[in-house]
């Protein structure tokens, strides 16, 4: 969905004060004065709720010195600290154990102030690698052209006039070299709603769990959640390893800040918009979101949707600790390689990939993940012996792809597919290889090597008119798919499918043809759910919205039909084209010109929404703790077989029913 955030005014949360001490305390292998020690004995302290490096300060008239790796600074007594890049004075305050950019603010208590809010911009954009998981790095070089333009940087003016001088001094550190990011592009700023949102996560209440990789720092993202963003399963797939199977990552020392976004997989830039997060190749990253008391939990792993081109596992919906979360389930959700990126063979990668193949590397992704999860989701409170994998249009493709795949076997054990799909039939190895080549030529690239020399966005580009999906490739998949199931080598677990009023016709189709055909070739149980609902605003109008809208549901996010309407998938029958909403909250932006408040009052959710919701969230969870999506004195699901193809109906109420092909053929 877009990003939507409230303008709050939250106090700052005492919460980090324990988790800095407590990394003070680690840091220095002692506890610091007590409250006898003489006022003027040294005392440490760190600056940051994420750990700022490089930046001034002074006590007094002290000489100025500069924070430590992990953000350290050095004080006597009660004296007054003051902090600055050069010439740029950020604030001071009195000398503390854990100072953060909100005891900077001169209001009596820290809340969002313009100088808060444009500090908090300054530093989070101008971090030397672009990263918040490591802390923000300021070099010398970024410090002194701050303090060059310290006059025009002026933290308490209006934002927009603050954000085009810093524009400048972006711009001039982009064209020497400051950064070190693994996206190419040019230096953004970060948006006011993003600083202050990676702000409040990390002063809020934190979580450290021990990963296979190193120490991992999550937050509360709300009263029962804790959350834990942007970590690391594979190493990023950038230079020779562009277009090669995923790597082990690099394990860390210290810790790792789980408290930022990621970046979305690299693809067309004019969907960046819909996700959280930057855009590049570097994205091999997934989020973990767990009850708070989590225990040997069942798991759930998101595979999104957006065929195998576009779109990311980075949005709140697909996040929403009030999701399944709030059901009893550790879920996790899954960012991997898309279209040229994932989904490309070449002669050239089969001739030197030691297995004469090649493509599929985004399904190599999710396999990595996956191991991730066997090794590490214990830690988060989930079961490794209960992962349950789940994905709606492309992303249910991608978990039909996953049961067929040897690669996979034994780290899923139950699968739902949400409006997935066997059409098209997966590729020949030679077909795949045809697609690489013509990308080749539109790259008019002389050899793979120069291929791989070429910038994500021009290989983005040149594949805009390619389809790239799975292939027989003699590793991920030695055999198609449909192979796969009639040999009787698919991964054969519990499996549920939904299918959805206004799907397109290629998952329909999969329904009335493929699933009947498959479910005598599997031992392990099926179901069906046929989703038939509509937002109860656009229900009454008659709307048609793509895939029902059933993300809203799944993951109770109503805000998620934005999205939805603004990539023009909601249309009106009667014109055939995308719903016309007026300006109905006044503000002189229509819904139809983008006004996300009116699209989401055109939808128009009610209480009934809110029960299919729950009946929803309740179903998609019951089967991944046991294996069967009844609920008890409510539905009761039938097993789905060829012969009566008997499913669930989800409208304002469920209702069990047979024949499903042949309502879909209707």
């Amino acid at each position: 969905m877009l990003k939507q955030v409230p303008h709050r005014r939250q106090r700052y949360s005492t919460a980090v004060i324990a988790f800095l001490s407590s990394l003070l305390l680690l840091m220095s292998g002692c506890g610091g004065s007590s409250s006898s020690d003489s006022d003027r004995e040294p005392l440490s302290g760190l600056f940051g709720a994420l750990p700022i490096s490089g930046v001034s300060y002074r006590q007094g008239d002290a000489p100025w010195r500069t924070t430590g790796e992990l953000g350290q600074f050095h004080y006597t007594g009660d004296e007054t600290l003051t902090f600055a890049l050069g010439d740029l004075t950020l604030g001071s305050t009195s000398g503390a154990k854990a100072l953060t950019v909100a005891n900077l603010s001169p209001a009596a208590t820290p809340a969002q102030t313009p100088a808060m809010i444009n500090t908090l911009v300054l530093l989070q954009t101008l971090d030397a690698d672009g990263s918040l998981h490591n802390g923000i790095q300021i070099t010398p070089r970024i410090r002194e052209r701050v303090s060059e333009q310290a006059a025009s940087l002026t933290l308490d003016q209006p934002t927009p006039d603050f954000n085009a001088a810093l524009q400048s001094v972006v711009d001039d550190l982009e064209s020497a070299g400051a950064f070190s990011d693994t996206d190419s592009r040019a230096r953004r700023l970060t948006t006011p709603d993003d600083a202050e949102e990676n702000f409040q996560r990390a002063v809020s209440p934190r979580r450290l769990v021990e990963t296979n990789g190193g120490q991992l720092s999550g937050f509360q993202a709300d009263e029962n959640t804790w959350q834990f963003l942007g970590i690391p399963y594979a190493k990023p797939p950038l230079g020779e390893l562009r277009w090669r199977p995923p790597v082990d990552p690099e394990p860390w020392s210290g810790i790792r800040h789980a408290v930022a976004w990621s970046d979305q997989a690299a693809q067309n830039t004019a969907l960046e918009r819909f996700g959280e997060g930057g855009m590049s190749e570097d994205s091999l990253y997934l989020n973990v979101t767990a009850p708070k008391n989590a225990d040997g939990l069942p798991v759930m792993v998101w595979f999104h949707g957006g065929g195998f081109t576009a779109l990311t596992s980075n949005t709140k919906p697909f996040n929403n600790p009030q999701a399944v979360a709030s059901k009893g389930v550790v879920q996790v959700s899954v960012n991997h390689r898309l279209g040229p990126f994932g989904y490309i063979a070449h002669p050239e990668l089969s001739a030197e990939s030691g297995y004469n193949g090649s493509g599929n590397y985004g399904q190599m992704d999710l396999i990595a993940a996956l191991e991730w999860v066997r090794d590490n989701i214990e830690a988060f409170g989930g079961d490794p012996g209960n992962v349950t994998i789940f994905g709606e249009s492309g992303g249910g493709r991608k978990v039909l792809s996953l049961m067929a795949s040897p690669r996979a076997a034994g780290l899923f054990h139950r699968a739902i597919s949400q409006s997935g799909t066997l059409y098209p039939d997966t590729r020949t190895l030679a077909a795949a290889e045809a697609v690489g080549s013509q990308l080749q030529t539109e790259l008019d690239a002389s050899s793979l090597a120069e291929m791989r020399q070429k910038s994500w966005q021009e290989v983005a580009a040149a594949a805009a008119t390619l389809a790239p999906y799975t292939n027989i490739d003699n590793h991920y998949l030695p055999y198609a798919e449909r192979v796969s199931f009639e040999s009787g080598n698919q991964n054969d677990v519990p499996f549920m499918f939904s299918i959805n009023a206004n799907d397109t016709p290629d998952p329909t189709n999969t329904a009335i043809e493929v699933f009947p055909w498959m479910a005598p070739l599997c031992s392990a149980n099926h179901y069906a759910t046929y989703f038939t609902h509509q937002p109860a605003g656009w229900r009454a109008r008659g709307v048609e919205a793509y895939h029902a809208a059933e993300l809203a549901y799944v993951f109770n996010m109503p805000e998620s039909v934005i999205t939805h309407y603004l990539l023009g998938l909601v249309i009106d029958p009667a014109t055939g084209d995308s719903l016309v909403i007026d300006d109905l909250n006044g503000n002189g932006v229509s819904g139809s010109q983008g006004d996300p408040a009116d699209i989401l009052a055109s939808a128009g959710f009610d209480q009934t929404d809110q029960a299919v919701i729950d009946r929803m969230l309740t179903i998609w969870t019951n089967f991944a703790k046991t294996g069967d999506p009844s609920i008890e004195g409510d539905i009761d699901y039938p097993l789905y077989d060829a012969a009566s193809e008997s499913y669930v109906e989800i409208g304002a109420n469920s209702e069990a029913k047979t024949g499903l092909g042949s309502v879909l053929s209707d």
